[in-house]
């Protein structure tokens, strides 16, 4: 390996030794002016379809679209407790692999220290909605918000994390609850400084089940546009399904 380098280099230092200031200026065909200058052959190699070369500063836009999409091709349901098949975090998981079947969903829970979810945040993962039950706090969403924070996932790309309050209205008043769920702003002013994009969403529950069914696909739907989206105007926002 150290020799390959080594070779590498002594290309490059030849290739920048002969090109000439208009070369190095307006000499964009960088394959072409190796051939010239390196007298080495090249050999065509085959890529994936996204794999082109950064010449003007419209292919930056196109770049990082692509770069969305392939980041947004996974989410990762996060709840107190994975044992509970009936936990509506589960319902809210199978109405997003319904409505988002393009997209790897999977589910992992935040207690036992986590450690699957620290295994999903380590394989890269940039999309995460953690569940929050019959509680208008942020416990759950704090855990794994301050997970991301120690992981550094965040540094290249920005990380989506949904926070999901399934609230039972009957118990407290919609405007006590809701004013309680208005700290979301300070937390993602927060995270936002370590690339972090926190969004808020709002459902009823309990709900009969014809009405359960359609606000979890309304919440699905506003879930696959903030993270296909990454939309820094909206964070701190709450939403309702």
């Amino acid at each position: 390996m150290f020799g390959k380098l080594n070779f590498l280099l002594l290309l490059l230092l030849l290739f920048l030794h002969q090109c000439t200031d208009y070369d190095l200026e307006f000499g964009t065909e960088c394959l072409q002016l190796a051939l010239k200058y390196c007298r080495t052959k090249a050999k065509l190699v085959e890529g994936s379809p996204d794999l082109w070369k950064v010449t003007y500063k419209r292919d930056l836009y196109a770049a990082e679209s692509i770069i969305k999409e392939i980041i947004s091709q996974e989410i990762c349901v996060v709840m107190d407790s994975k044992e509970d098949n009936k936990h509506v975090g589960h319902l809210l998981e199978e109405v997003l692999k319904s409505e988002l079947n393009h997209v790897k969903v999977t589910s992992e829970a935040l207690c036992h220290a986590g450690r699957h979810l620290q295994q999903i945040i380590l394989d890269q993962c940039y999309n995460f909605v953690c569940v929050n039950v019959m509680t208008s706090d942020f416990q759950e969403t704090q855990k794994l918000l301050s997970m991301l924070e120690e992981s550094n996932l965040s540094i290249l790309y920005p990380v989506v994390v949904v926070s999901v309050h399934f609230l039972d209205f009957k118990l407290v008043p919609p405007s006590q609850k809701i004013e309680n769920l208005m700290h979301i702003k300070e937390f993602s002013k927060k995270v936002k400084e370590r690339n972090i994009l926190l969004y808020g969403l709002l459902i009823s529950y309990p709900q009969d089940e014809q009405k359960l069914q359609e606000s979890l696909r309304q919440g699905a739907i506003i879930i696959a546009s903030l993270v296909k989206e990454r939309n820094s105007g909206l964070i701190g926002q709450l939403l309702i399904a």
